[in-house]
């Protein structure tokens, strides 16, 4: 099988899981259940992942990189750092609210990321570093400390509020409030 059907039947597993999670919550969707939601066979399924935590944890995994690229592409355009910096955050915790956007099973789902927690401490790792560079280069004093409280007020946001309309805008507050008197 050439790589690119390899790869495109990986993305329908991968879509038709995370729309049985939400949906349906992580215990109650089956290997079979995912696997038709694919239009494929059961057999099919198993050839590509062992069972259903090696497919939760494919989900993650995307949904991660789909993150982490959303907050270097913003961190990288031009413009303002203290502005890049809100506007990366956003877009980063906008992700993952996207991803959970109204499912009745978000407590379920984050609970049971326990088995992907490595994947995100390492994003979140790749996050504070790019950040406390950032702050060095800009001459702010104490970078790495000031990049680890940053996001330790953006999480604590987004996880009281990953629903809200106003996620956004209050993400770009914290950062505003934090680092504007060293960037502004």
């Amino acid at each position: 099988m050439s790589n690119e059907r390899q790869s495109e039947k990986r993305m329908r597993i991968l879509a038709a899981a995370r729309e049985m999670f939400l949906r349906q919550g992580l215990r109650a969707t089956t290997m079979e259940a995912i696997a038709k939601s694919a239009g494929m066979a059961k057999p099919t399924l198993y050839a590509e992942y062992s069972d259903k935590d090696a497919v939760f944890l494919a989900v993650l995994e995307q949904l991660v990189a789909d993150k982490l690229t959303r907050f270097e592409t913003e961190l990288d355009r031009p413009g303002p750092l203290l502005e890049r910096i809100g506007e990366a955050l956003a877009a980063e915790f906008e992700v993952i609210a996207s991803a959970l956007a109204g499912s009745p099973h978000v407590e379920e789902l984050f609970s049971a990321h326990r088995q992907g927690a490595s994947l995100f401490a390492a994003s979140e790792r790749i996050v504070r570093d790019r950040l406390s560079n950032e702050l060095a280069k800009a001459g702010v004093a104490d970078a790495e400390r000031l990049a680890r409280l940053v996001l330790d007020a953006s999480f604590g946001v987004a996880q009281k509020s990953i629903a809200a309309e106003t996620l956004a805008a209050d993400l770009k507050l914290v950062v505003a409030r934090l680092l504007g008197p060293d960037l502004g």
